[in-house]
């Protein structure tokens, strides 16, 4: 496995660019990501941060919505966006002859966005659109109600999209004053990876990104979030119950993250885990049940997930509480947690074959740790993963008496 090969570099007006040439791909992923997610959000302010996220493609000074989007398909490339809880990205994807062009659209969507109220009224109709199509999705809705459930009243606990009332309540004012509060140089971080020349990339950087002044405004960090526990159930006339059962899990920096992560893909992490085998395969009870971890800057979750008729959920629970007992009671044997590291370095690697993913990595590394962890650490710290390690982890985190359960489907 090669080593890593990254750089860093500040640009005059403190936006941070990072680069990892990738010599034997023909294309170029640049992104422009910012500090700033949902969970910076007030309540009357949930859903900001998405609904910037796509008014920035709704045309600038320069361009119109049609001619950006035209911009791009002209040379094949990809042009995205996506928001989470603790960050936003803005991406687009080229072939090397192109990357110019990706730097200018980006630092013209960035800088130059009119914020049109025209533009913002249509959006607004959109945005609801998506945040209705995600309750019409009940295997992917019951996630959201599980995190207000988990988190509570914290941000953390917030729909990403906003919600029907706050989104209908934003002015136009509303968006441009966040943007400005929110979108500053310090918060700003380049993250580019592809056949690149680093120091064409620099000049890049400097011209379409380090020319611009940022005043940075007090922003305050974010509170730390505690999980509730309980049962909640949200009927609905569906066929299927689907079920969201788990608790507090540890931070993205945490060295606890590596057995929590294979703790949860022992039990749900695939078609030979615990959780599919003993459900699904020997007793036909569901279609789909895993099981997942979260890591955020200062909290994260474990969480088992599954949907399947109501008349099988106290089986299913009985199994799936049988199942976590013995990781608490037992651990993983010695073979099998050989086994869940090699599942866990493969699952790795070939999530990094793309730019995408790589110029993803470099960003969320700067965003957690400061710095670029190369991939060789992190496979050295998979392989580190003892035993003593898992049983530790699983004491603290895998509880099910401080889990919180959300449902959603049948009443009663």
């Amino acid at each position: 496995m090669p080593a890593t090969n990254t750089r860093k570099v500040i640009l005059d007006n403190q936006i941070r660019l990072l680069m990892e040439p990738l010599k034997e791909v023909p294309s170029v992923c640049v992104g422009l990501w910012v500090c700033t997610g949902s969970r910076d959000e007030s309540p009357e302010e949930n859903g900001l941060t998405h609904f910037i996220e796509h008014m920035l493609f709704k045309g600038t000074s320069k361009r119109n919505a049609l001619e950006i989007a035209k911009e791009i398909d002209r040379i094949g490339g990809v042009i995205n966006a996506f928001t989470g809880r603790e960050y936003t990205c803005f991406y687009t994807k080229v072939l090397k002859s192109h990357v110019e062009k990706g730097f200018d659209i980006l630092s013209d969507i960035f800088f130059n966005s009119r914020f049109d109220p025209d533009d913002v009224e249509r959006e607004r109709q959109v945005i609801l659109q998506e945040i209705r199509m995600i309750q019409d999705t009940p295997d992917e809705y019951v996630h959201e109600l599980f995190y207000q459930d988990l988190w509570g009243s914290h941000a953390l606990g917030a729909p990403i999209s906003g919600t029907m009332e706050t989104v209908g309540s934003f002015a136009r004012e509303d968006i441009v004053a966040y943007f400005r509060q929110h979108y500053m140089g310090s918060r700003v971080i380049l993250s580019v990876a592809g056949n690149i020349d680093p120091e064409e990339i620099i000049s890049l950087g400097a011209r379409y990104f380090g020319s611009n002044e940022f005043t940075d405004n007090n922003v305050l960090a974010p509170i730390p979030a505690d999980t509730h526990t309980g049962i909640h159930h949200h009927p609905r006339e569906l066929e299927q119950l689907h079920v969201c059962w788990g608790g507090k899990g540890c931070a993205r920096t945490d060295q606890e993250r590596y057995p929590l992560y294979a703790i949860s893909t022992y039990l749900g992490g695939g078609m030979s885990s615990r959780l599919f085998q003993e459900v699904r395969e020997k007793r036909g009870l569901v279609y789909s049940i895993y099981s997942y971890a979260n890591f955020f800057r200062s909290e994260g979750n474990f969480t088992v997930a599954w949907s399947a008729q109501k008349d099988h959920f106290d089986e299913i629970l009985d199994v799936v509480t049988r199942e976590i007992t013995r990781v608490r009671q037992e651990g993983i044997p010695s073979k099998d947690l050989k086994e869940i590291k090699e599942q866990m370095k493969g699952n790795l690697l070939l999530s990094l074959e793309g730019t995408n993913s790589r110029m993803n990595k470099l960003a969320t590394d700067e965003i957690y740790f400061g710095t670029s962890i190369p991939i060789e650490k992190v496979v050295a710290q998979v392989d580190a993963i003892t035993e003593e390690d898992v049983e530790r982890v699983a004491e603290k985190y895998v509880r099910p008496d401080e889990f919180c359960m959300t449902s959603l489907g049948p009443p009663g």
